[in-house]
């Protein structure tokens, strides 16, 4: 995120009053412990992951947390390419994937929610036009409070909407033998391997 902008937990109170208290929820309409939707059919979750034992400890968390509030989950699980396409062509009810800072620009970010992005960075196809109005406006400005405070307000809107819910910060530890030379630890890239090199002498040594 760009300097200065910090994700703040959102009230439910403030998030309903944004999205709308009148909306339809899901509840328990027949009695069988399991919530239904508002046409009375049973409310399923699907969600695609990959075979991995990291995906599987997460789907664990996912029907342990969604039998809490008696939310049915059915799991797909597939290879990461057709995961891919089917995501981008809005075929996917819920999947987690890791996303990487390119830059010290925050716009990659702040261009998940961008509605025009659909089918490229937009795998939730979220399309919100005042969203949209922020992200394009963030992006004629230069570095600053005026550009910080718009995308600011772009977030809030990504928080009570909630196409996306960033959940996982990963930090990497780095060990480095002493006869390793030219390593540097990049902030944005992790192409740092071709320049490595070893010294002979004092691994010989």
């Amino acid at each position: 995120m760009a300097q200065g902008v910090r994700r703040q937990p959102t009230p439910h109170g403030a998030i309903m009053a944004h999205v709308g208290a009148g909306q339809r929820i899901a509840v328990d309409r027949d009695g069988d412990g399991w919530r239904e939707q508002p046409d009375g059919t049973p409310l399923v979750l699907e969600i695609s992951s990959l075979a991995n034992q990291t995906d599987q400890k997460l789907n664990e968390l996912w029907e342990r947390d969604l039998r809490a509030i008696n939310v049915r989950a059915k799991f797909r699980i597939a290879q990461w390419p057709e995961l891919l396409k089917q995501s981008l062509a809005g075929k996917l009810m819920i999947w987690g994937w890791t996303w990487q800072v390119t830059d010290s620009d925050c716009d990659s970010y702040v261009g998940l929610g961008y509605g025009p992005n659909t089918n490229q960075l937009n795998d939730a196809r979220f399309n919100l036009p005042e969203y949209n109005r922020l992200y394009e406006q963030q992006r004629q400005l230069a570095d600053g409070p005026e550009r910080l405070e718009l995308i600011r307000r772009a977030m809030k809107l990504l928080i009570a909407y909630a196409p996306y819910k960033f959940h996982i910060h990963r930090f990497e530890s780095d060990i480095m033998a002493p006869w390793l030379t030219g390593f540097r630890r990049h902030p944005f890239s992790n192409r740092f391997f071709p320049y490595l090199a070893l010294d002979r002498p004092r691994y010989a040594a």
